[in-house]
Formats: C-alpha cells, sequence, structure tokens
C-alpha cells in the first residue's frame, strides 16, 4: 500500500484516503491558538506562566479521520489549555501535566480522555 506525500507534512493513503500529519509542535503561547488541519500531529503547549489559553481544533468537515495529541506543559502549574471545537464547545481542559488525544469523524470531535504525565517527559 504506497502513500502519496502531500505539502506541509500530511501522507494520504490513496486506497482509503486516510490522512496523517507528521511532525510536532512545541510553543510557548501568547494568544489563543487555531489549529489547521495540517498543522503538526503532537502539539506541546505551553500557556508561558500568563493566563489559560483556548486551543481551537478545525472545523469538522475538513478533518475527518484526523487527530491531535495535545500536551499542556505549563511550567507555573495554574494555567489551562482548554481544547474547543470550531463552535467554542469544549472537548478538554488540560491542566499541567495532563494530555489528550483530539480525533474527528467528519462530524465531531472526541476525545480518548486525559492522561497525566510526569514533567519532563
Amino acid at each position: 500500500m504506497a502513500e502519496t506525500l502531500l505539502y506541509q507534512g500530511v501522507a494520504v493513503n490513496p486506497v482509503n484516503g486516510l490522512r496523517m500529519r507528521l511532525g510536532h509542535n512545541i510553543e510557548a503561547l501568547a494568544a489563543h491558538k487555531t489549529l489547521l488541519p495540517q498543522d503538526a500531529q503532537f502539539q506541546a503547549l505551553d500557556p508561558d506562566g500568563t493566563a489559560s489559553f483556548n486551543v481551537i481544533l478545525p472545523a469538522e468537515e475538513a478533518s475527518q479521520g484526523l487527530f491531535f495529541i495535545i500536551k499542556n506543559t505549563a511550567n507555573a502549574g495554574s494555567e489551562d489549555l482548554v481544547v474547543l471545537n470550531d463552535a467554542a464547545d469544549t472537548v478538554a481542559t488540560l491542566t499541567q501535566n495532563m494530555l489528550c488525544i483530539c480525533f474527528c469523524d467528519g462530524t465531531s470531535w472526541g476525545t480518548t480522555g486525559l492522561v497525566a504525565y510526569s514533567a519532563g517527559t
């Protein structure tokens, strides 16, 4: 089964059309973050000691079969990441040292639940 590599690190399986983004993003946030379908699959985000921020997932109709792993790497401890769908409904709230996998079936975003991790991992 061959794959076709598209621009911006998106691989598409020509047999079933499923897309997989490649890479990761490590970022200290200064504002809310809106994700695009072609963004890196792994997002390690730090609210950077200033405030809690929203992470807005892409529109469902453009995201069927996609998922994001979102990790709150806050150092200060009190900043949350609130993961929202494009209609501003809460999908997950990540406190310090929490992560979740958000997935889309083309009509809604879901999550496998929250996972706690040890700092530095």
